[in-house]
């Protein structure tokens, strides 16, 4: 039988550390059970998102025992500065980062479309939530954090979709590239922070990779596969036998570095800033 280890992150609160084996095992089942319910119930890519909000709180707070507002900053001393009250920067960070999900969902609320409307109306408290963990670190340290995966995404993006391009005989509007971008990195980056980037680092990292325990790169690139196989119920465009391989290679080469940057860092705005970037850049690339 394994024996657990106490461990203690503030006076108040011991709990029993888990065998990283059993970790290991409810991680896995948890990326199943979201997976299994987007074959199981077929609807769209927004809506697929939208499912794990519940399903990332509930493993949260029923399988890891941990409050919601570790998914955004850990609680073990890595990056944390405690602040109490709500300051009027706050205020301000908050009001800019709600802009402009609030404004393409009211959009999408008058075109009906009510999936599209709801994915907004999440990426909206995604904006209060970014706010709240930013106020545990400074713009350098989040650029710090995300420089390694946003340079690595980025390029991966210009190699294929630019070789894409010149394959195709495409052409690409570079002049509007550089608002699209902007445009998709204000939606993105608080949508991630109940979509997606808060599942993948805040919450699956997090559990299966714990301080003190090396380097963790057998569990970052778990993680990162995971992710990538996360995808298969809303992906499409090739054979699943290229499919399958494509979405873990590059969600490895990606996801290894963003759980490195969550775990240095113990704050997600890091990993956040990074894969919305990443995302953008992508939009941008295809004209979007």
């Amino acid at each position: 039988m394994s024996r657990t280890r106490i461990v203690s992150h503030d006076r108040s609160a011991v709990v029993a550390e888990r065998p990283r084996l059993r970790r290991t095992v409810e991680g896995v089942g948890f990326v199943a059970a979201w997976t299994g319910l987007g074959f199981l119930l077929p609807v769209s890519a927004e809506a697929y998102l939208l499912m794990g909000i519940p399903l990332t709180i509930a493993f949260q707070t029923l399988v890891r025992r941990r409050p919601v507002r570790e998914l955004l900053v850990r609680d073990d001393g890595v990056g944390l500065v405690r602040r109490s009250g709500l300051g009027r920067r706050d205020v301000a960070v908050t009001a800019l980062l709600v802009l402009a999900p609030l404004s393409w969902g009211l959009e999408a609320a008058g075109r009906g479309n009510p999936w599209i409307t709801a994915w907004y109306a999440a990426a909206v408290v995604g904006g209060a939530a970014a706010a709240y963990a930013l106020r545990s670190t400074s713009v350098r340290a989040v650029l710090r954090s995300a420089a390694l995966p946003t340079a690595v995404g980025v390029l991966g993006n210009v190699l294929v979709l630019g070789g894409v391009h010149l394959a195709t005989g495409t052409s690409l509007d570079l002049a509007a590239m550089p608002g699209s971008v902007l445009k998709w990195l204000a939606i993105y980056f608080p949508a991630t922070f109940v979509i997606e980037e808060v599942a993948f680092r805040g919450a699956l990292d997090a559990h299966v990779h714990h301080p003190g325990e090396g380097r963790g790169w057998r569990s970052a690139l778990l993680v990162s596969a995971l992710w990538g196989v996360w995808h298969l119920p809303v992906a499409d465009g090739m054979p699943s036998a290229l499919l399958v391989p494509s979405l873990v290679i590059w969600h490895c080469l990606v996801g290894v570095p963003l759980s490195f940057a969550w775990r240095r860092s113990g704050n997600l705005s890091g990993p956040a800033f990074a894969h919305s970037a990443i995302d953008a850049v992508r939009n941008g690339l295809i004209g979007l």
